[in-house]
C-alpha cells in the first residue's frame, strides 16, 4: 500500500505502540555491553549496505553487515551466521507487534519533485560523509549558484525517528521550501542521521550536532558562510533542530566524544521549527490536556507505552533518558539566544499545538525573539502549515544575515 507523506509522519509520531522496530537497549544477549548507540551483534544495520564494514570501539572486532533471518544485521566477521528461528504461524500476522524485530516497512510516493530547472539554480554536494560511525551519517548541500557567501540552513528531516532520509528535501513540501530558500540566496544542508532501528537515544541528536560541526570546519570548502547558520527541522526532525540550537555550545549528552571536530562551535544563530518538541513528557501531557477534534484529523493518537527513539516508557532507565531529553533546562542558560520561528498546524493531533505555545512563551520570557505561527485548520504535517514557512523565509533571511 502505498501512503502519503503526511500519514506517514503522523502515523510514525502518533501509533507508537503499533510501530515495530528493533530495540539495541533490548536486543538479544549478544550485543550485551556495547554502547547504546553504536553497531553491535545482533542489531539491525537497516541505513547499512549488505556487507558494509565498521570496526567496534567496544570490543575492537570487525563487524559486517549481514542478511540474517531476512534482516540486515551486524555481525562479527567470520563468525558462523545462527540458524533460522522457527517461527509459529499463529505468530506469523503478528510481526508489527511492538518490540518484535520487523522493521516498519513504510512506502512514500511523492507528490512533487524538484525539477530539473529548480536543480539548474544550484550547485549540488551528495553523500558527504561527517562522520565515520555509521553509514547513515551523510549530508546534501545545496548551494544558491552566483551567490556568494550565502547563510545556511542545517535542516533534520521528520518521521518520528523511524523513516526518512536527506532525500526528503527534494520531494513535495521540503522541496518547494528548498526552492524559495535557494531564490532566497539562502544555502541549505540536508542531514541524514541514524534511525532508531539502528541506534536509540541520543544517537541522531549527536549526529545532529556533528553535522553542524562538520559543516562550519568546512565552510570554505564548500562556499557557505560560517557565521550565518540555522537549524530547522519537521516533527522528529524538529526537535533535533531545536536541540541543536538550544543546547548550542552547552556541554551535553548530545555532543558525540568521538567528533573529531568537537572543538568546533555548534552555535547557531537561528531555529526554525516546524511542529516540533522540546519536551517528551509535554508533549504527552499537552496531547492529554488539548484534546485534538478528531472529527478533523485521520490521526488518532495512539496509546501504548513505546517511543520508538526511547524504547519501553514505562522502564526508569528510559524515563531518565526522556527527561534527560527534555530541552527547558538548556534554554534558561543560553546566551546569547538564537531566534526562533515556531510554525504549528492549529489542529495537529500528532504534537499539541499548546508545545509551541509555550516554547514560543519561554523564549520571550528570557527576552528572546520568537515569531510563532499558528496555521489555522492545518494538521500535522499540513500544506498550511508549510505554505507559512515559505511565506516567512525572506523575513527569517533577513534576521538570520543580521544576526551577530
Amino acid at each position: 500500500m502505498i501512503l502519503k507523506r503526511e500519514f506517514l509522519i503522523a502515523l510514525a509520531l502518533t501509533s507508537l505502540a503499533s510501530l515495530s522496530f528493533t530495540s539495541p537497549a533490548t536486543a538479544a544477549n549478544l550485543d550485551d555491553g556495547y554502547p547504546q548507540d553504536s553497531a553491535a551483534p545482533g542489531r539491525t544495520c537497516p541505513a547499512a549496505t549488505e556487507g558494509f564494514k565498521t570496526v567496534s570501539e567496544y570490543s575492537g572486532k570487525t563487524l559486517i553487515c549481514t542478511l540474517i533471518n531476512g534482516e540486515k544485521k551486524w555481525w562479527i566477521e567470520g563468525d558462523a551466521i545462527p540458524a533460522p528461528a522457527p517461527t509459529p504461524a499463529s505468530q506469523s500476522s503478528q510481526t508489527n507487534a511492538p518490540g518484535s524485530n520487523a522493521t516498519p516497512e513504510i512506502q512514500y510516493t511523492p507528490k512533487y519533485k524538484l525539477p530539473a530547472k529548480a536543480l539548474a539554480t544550484m550547485k549540488v554536494f551528495e553523500n558527504i560523509v561527517y562522520a565515520s560511525e555509521s553509514p547513515s551519517q551523510r549530508l546534501d548541500i545545496y548551494m544558491p549558484k552566483g551567490v556568494s557567501n550565502p547563510p545556511l540552513i542545517v535542516w533534520t528531516h521528520g518521521g518520528g525517528f523511524v523513516f526518512g532520509d536527506e532525500d526528503f528535501m527534494k520531494y513535495d513540501e521540503s522541496a518547494k521550501m528548498l526552492e524559495v530558500f535557494i531564490k532566497n540566496g539562502i544555502a541549505v544542508a540536508s542531514v541524514n542521521y541514524r534511525l532508531a532501528q539502528e541506534a536509540l537515544f541520543p544517537a541522531a541528536a549527536r549526529d545532529t550536532k556533528s553535522a553542524i560541526r562538520y559543516l562550519r570546519a568546512n565552510a570554505s570548502k564548500y562556499g557557505y558562510n560560517p557565521s550565518k547558520f540555522a537549524t530547522g527541522g519537521d516533527s522528529a526532525g524538529s526537535y533535533l533542530a531545536l536541540m541543536a540550537g538550544i543546547t548550542g555550545n552547552q556541554s551535553s549528552l548530545f555532543d558525540s566524544p568521538t567528533d573529531p571536530n568537537l572543538k568546533t562551535s555548534a552555535a547557531v544563530s537561528m531555529v526554525i521549527d516546524l511542529f516540533g518538541n522540546v519536551d517528551f513528557f509535554e508533549m504527552t501531557a499537552n496531547n492529554a490536556k488539548y484534546p485534538c477534534d478528531q472529527s478533523k484529523n485521520p490521526f488518532p493518537v495512539a496509546a501504548g507505552n513505546i517511543h520508538p527513539w526511547f524504547g519501553d516508557t514505562t522502564d526508569p532507565e528510559v524515563q531518565a533518558n526522556m527527561k534527560a531529553g527534555g530541552l527547558y533546562p538548556y534554554l534558561k542558560k543560553l546566551k546569547p539566544l538564537p531566534a526562533f520561528f515556531i510554525f504549528h498546524g492549529s489542529d495537529d493531533c500528532s504534537v499539541s499545538p499548546q508545545d509551541s505555545k509555550n516554547l514560543d512563551k519561554a523564549v520571550k520570557a528570557l527576552k528572546g525573539k520568537s515569531t510563532l505561527t499558528i496555521a489555522q485548520g492545518a494538521i500535522h504535517g499540513g500544506a498550511g502549515v508549510w505554505n507559512a514557512v515559505m511565506k516567512a523565509i525572506p523575513t527569517m533571511k533577513k534576521a538570520l544575515v543580521g544576526s551577530k
